[in-house]
């Protein structure tokens, strides 16, 4: 019997090969580190990382996040998963965040946490019900949610409920939080 195992790679590990497989992405682990410090995740892993890279258009960057935590109860793991989209082109003229709609308090901090207000949605109502958009420039936000966009984001709560996007000048970015054994496809729908 041999003194070491080779470990069996987990289920999530699994998934994310067969959509980088989908994807055409190539892991990139070295670039990790890079990702957490961009991202700003403190002391967070992340896992997974996948990159799809073809020439003249954006790169995608799709992976896992983990956070753990130690307490007075105990250990816990948050995971969440996420994908970037960096461009060398302009991507909107402004920066804006789309969550979905929670409690006004609650909004109210997320808001003033950032120095953001809330973009008007009255002209869309379906989606007004359901997301929240927040900006520092609203009025410069208002032109570029157009309905298709907001239909777009309402499929993506749709599919996970705690997705939150930040779109900038030259990134878009999608998280959601997921369960460790959660199927890739049902959090990763760009």
């Amino acid at each position: 019997m041999p003194f070491w195992r080779r470990s069996k790679p987990s289920l999530r590990t699994l998934r994310w090969a067969e959509l980088a497989q989908e994807l055409e992405a190539q892991p990139t682990p070295a670039a990790a580190d890079r990702v957490r410090r961009f991202l700003d995740l403190d002391e967070a892993e992340v896992l997974n990382l996948h990159t799809v890279r073809h020439s003249g258009e954006p790169t995608v960057f799709v992976f896992d996040v983990r956070r753990r935590r130690v307490g007075p109860a105990g250990a816990a793991e948050r995971w969440s998963s996420w994908a970037l989209v960096r461009g060398d082109r302009t991507i909107a003229p402004v920066s804006f965040r789309v969550s979905p709609r929670r409690a006004s308090v609650l909004e109210s901090l997320a808001a003033s946490r950032t120095g953001a207000t809330p973009v008007d949605l009255s002209p869309h109502p379906s989606a007004a019900a359901t997301l929240t958009v927040l900006a520092r420039e609203p009025e410069a936000v208002q032109p570029l949610l157009s309905v298709s966009l907001l239909e777009t984001l309402q499929r993506m709560l749709a599919l996970a409920p705690s997705v939150d996007v930040v779109v900038a000048q030259r990134h878009l970015m999608a998280s959601a939080e997921v369960d460790e054994g959660d199927d890739l496809s049902l959090v990763m729908p760009l």
